[in-house]
């Protein structure tokens, strides 16, 4: 069944309930509906199947032209509304996406001589984050979210009428929350930019049980500013992995708030899930169960290069050949005989010191046990001796040494050359839009250095 269709039957049965919150603002699924056909109306001009490109800062405004452009049986592209003029002109040139809508309700139309050739399922067209060049436009199909739904209820400890997820709806974690609550009848609390307090006053206003979807940095607002919870069944969290001290931090302040970590990419939807911290150490969980995978390019370790398929995954990506059964994902991993999944860090990341493959995710999973530490990333520097070596940047309320980082690490079995050569601490980290720490952006400014680079110490 196709997501409008889905969402035009929870109208006839919702009718005048609440579907969205934004901050002080609330939509009806009527009025949602009713909004979308006027905006649909205006879209009509253009052929079916165009690409409408969406770039717009307020959700609500986002999510009904979302809606008309599914109404006109065109294709919305959702575009990131924070990317410069000149990068939306560059995505509009590569990708020939022939309509813009922006935060005021233009509509621009562009001319392109060569036009895409889109297969007829496909729901939108996202983009990748872009952290290491253009973002990439990749075609998400409308049975790989209705199954995402399916098992997403399935993770669910009990019936929650609110789904809740804050962070930036061109991330596709908060669009997926997003379109699974409208699908499903119930309601949505978003925000414009995340603000912790803000949140937890919307939350305590609708008293109806809640799930929520967000990234480990949103959780760990939670924690600190002690946002009540008290309506909240189950948290989905994406993006990195919990660290054990926030965890247990998070377990000891909201003891009946199921946890569930999963992990996956835009392009390949969920692929593996961990329920309240009960997959092995350095695990990121089983996987769901249509996935499979296979390793590939093994080392002595098993660790190999990640391939996924199942039925949650996308379409292939705008521009290029349609994939074949198998997504190449980008890390380096191993899976277990009981089917639990192990990642070691992105292909670009790994570190080769003294000849020999270093792993940073297998360093930060088990510095991230270390009580001092609450984040953290590893990069590299370049080394005259040993080709590379690795650099800690970690924030924390300490100073570690040296011999405590050694003596840590090699209790927990890793190798002399796993031991960060260089530590250095910082008052803050810098991110991306979805709340994940930019490494790329960490790395280029710490060798840079400079006025940047000291505004993180």
């Amino acid at each position: 069944m196709k997501i409008l269709d889905l969402i035009k039957e929870q109208v006839s049965l919702k009718q005048t309930e609440n579907a969205i919150f934004i901050e002080d603002e609330s939509i009806s699924y009527k009025e949602l509906w009713e909004e979308s056909e006027i905006l649909a109306n205006k879209l009509s001009y253009y052929p079916e199947k165009v690409m409408i490109g969406i770039a717009i800062h307020h959700p609500l405004q986002f999510i009904k032209w979302y809606i008309a452009a599914l109404m006109n049986k065109q294709i919305p592209c959702v575009v990131d509304a924070n990317l410069t003029n000149e990068k939306l002109n560059e995505l509009a040139h590569i990708y020939s996406i022939q309509v813009f809508v922006n935060d005021a309700n233009d509509i621009t139309y562009m001319k392109h001589s060569k036009l895409n050739n889109v297969p007829d399922d496909i729901l939108h067209i996202g983009f990748t984050s872009g952290t290491t060049g253009t973002p990439k436009a990749y075609m998400r199909n409308h049975d790989s979210w209705v199954r995402s739904f399916e098992y997403n209820e399935q993770l669910m400890n009990a019936y929650s009428q609110i789904i809740v997820a804050p962070g930036p709806h061109a991330h596709s974690l908060s669009l997926y929350a997003l379109i699974f609550a409208l699908s499903s009848g119930r309601g949505f609390i978003g925000q414009r930019k995340f603000d912790a307090l803000s949140l937890e006053k919307v939350m305590n206003n609708i008293n109806q049980p809640k799930t929520l979807f967000i990234v480990p940095t949103i959780l760990y607002s939670l924690i600190n500013y002690k946002v009540n919870l008290n309506n909240v069944n189950s948290i989905f969290s994406s993006g990195a992995k919990l660290s054990p001290n926030i965890f247990r931090k998070f377990k000891n302040q909201y003891p009946y708030v199921d946890i569930i970590e999963f992990f996956g990419s835009s392009e390949a939807s969920f692929i593996s899930y961990n329920i309240n911290g009960d997959a092995p150490c350095g695990s990121v969980g089983k996987l769901f169960p249509s996935v499979k995978v296979k390793i590939e390019d093994q080392d002595k370790d098993n660790v190999g290069r990640l391939y996924v398929k199942s039925d949650m995954t996308f379409s292939g990506y705008l521009n290029e050949k349609m994939r074949e059964d198998w997504i190449k994902i980008g890390d380096w991993a191993s899976i277990t005989e009981q089917n639990e999944l192990y990642l070691y860090g992105r292909e670009s990341d790994r570190l080769i010191i003294g000849g020999k493959n270093i792993y940073p995710e297998i360093i930060e999973q088990n510095l991230l046990k270390c009580d001092e530490i609450e984040e953290l990333i590893i990069i590299s520097e370049k080394h005259e001796k040993f080709g590379e070596i690795a650099v800690l940047i970690y924030k924390g309320q300490v100073e570690l040494t040296y011999l405590k980082v050694k003596n840590f690490l090699l209790n927990c079995g890793l190798s002399r050359y796993e031991i960060p050569s260089k530590l250095i601490k910082v008052n803050k980290m810098l991110y991306t839009s979805s709340g994940k720490i930019a490494r790329h952006k960490m790395k280029s400014t710490y060798d840079l250095g400079g006025e940047r680079w000291n505004q993180l110490l």
